[in-house]
């Protein structure tokens, strides 16, 4: 169980200082290893929250409204959750579930309408959440098939130039999907994949009030799949199968800011910038470095990207380095590879990080 040393510190000192929030509170105490206490909050709050159909609360002139369906189809998730982790009612954690896909639902009409005014968070965060609720009801084929689009339309979201404030959002597919390609298919590399991915998942969450959110959903999948992330991986794993690429690529139409604007490197302490490129450019970048393999830091930077975090130097000065003096990198990824080594060798010498921002004046 991941839960590091400077987040159990985080946890500790919020608990001293102020009154918290129930919902937080348990996941504060899950963190710590206080089983009682957790379980006794998560029950109260899935008590007092337990709605008495799926649509909650709302009006008669609201059950159409498809962006406020999904709102709720998210809380009734959380109940589910909350449920599930305080060990009552599972037969109601599985309504709530159920309730929650049919919630979710997005017609073709309804994508249709999101695109045309470019909404492409919304079409995420509904497959997001119609994916959790199916892949919990057992439906892992067309879970994944859901699942599989959320990266792709919310790295859409942000070639617009905006703030990935869906981080929870976006980093979520990193454990769901290889969870169900395991239950699609199980053996050895799959279930190395799963058991991999929940980790990725939590690690990839930097700040601490997402990190916090984030162990609401990776508790529920440890203890809710136990058959997969307590198993045994096999010492002698089977031949791995040619990487397959999990994350669906979207055709769709290009938006004003795939086109106009640069993605900005910069070193945050020392003010060096450069530009890299266009949005375009950084996607194409990142795709044949993952064709490459072996360069998890380049090949990472697309997430980097869209949520506006921040990385050391060093190992993207050794990935840079390296893929220079690759035979198999072409003039493109060499010219994009140098923009970034001199970027971070400038935020090495300056005891900087390293970030990737949108600029639509460049």
């Amino acid at each position: 169980m991941l839960v590091n040393k400077n987040f159990i510190e985080y946890i500790q000192k919020e608990i001293k200082s102020k009154e918290i929030r129930e919902d937080r509170l348990a996941i504060m105490y899950k963190c710590l290893g206080d089983e009682i206490n957790a379980k006794e909050l998560f029950e109260n709050l899935a008590g007092i929250n337990y709605p008495k159909s799926r649509f909650w609360s709302i009006g008669e002139e609201d059950k159409n409204d498809n962006r406020l369906l999904i709102q709720v189809g998210d809380l009734l998730i959380i109940t589910g959750i909350q449920l599930n982790l305080s060990k009552t009612y599972p037969q109601k954690a599985t309504q709530l579930f159920e309730w929650a896909a049919k919630n979710c639902y997005q017609s073709e009409e309804d994508i249709a309408a999101a695109l045309k005014y470019r909404l492409y968070g919304e079409i995420a965060v509904g497959y997001l959440w119609r994916g959790y609720a199916l892949m919990n009801l057992g439906n892992y084929d067309e879970a994944h098939e859901l699942l599989t689009q959320v990266i792709p339309y919310l790295t859409k979201q942000k070639k617009k130039g905006i703030e990935m404030w869906r981080k929870v959002e976006y980093a979520l597919p990193k454990a769901l999907i290889p969870l169900c390609e395991y239950k699609l298919e199980p053996n050895p590399e799959n279930l190395q994949k799963a058991q991999s991915g929940v980790e990725d998942y939590i690690k990839s969450l930097r700040e601490n009030k997402h990190k916090l959110e984030g162990y609401l959903y990776y508790f529920h999948l440890k203890e809710m799949f136990p058959e997969v992330y307590n198993a045994e991986i096999a010492e002698t794993p089977a031949k791995k199968s040619p990487k397959k690429k999990t994350i669906k690529k979207l055709d769709l139409p290009p938006g004003e800011s795939d086109t106009e604007g640069s993605v900005i490197v910069f070193d945050i302490k020392g003010g060096y910038l450069d530009v890299f490129g266009t949005n375009n450019e950084l996607e194409e970048y990142v795709e044949k470095v993952e064709q490459l393999g072996e360069y998890p830091m380049l090949a990472g930077l697309m997430e980097l990207y869209a949520m506006d975090g921040e990385e050391e130097p060093e190992p993207i000065i050794v990935e840079c380095e390296r893929l220079l003096a690759s035979p198999d990198a072409d003039d493109f990824l060499k010219q994009k590879t140098k923009i970034l080594l001199d970027a971070a060798l400038d935020a090495k010498s300056e005891g900087g990080t390293i970030m990737l921002y949108f600029d639509a004046e460049v």
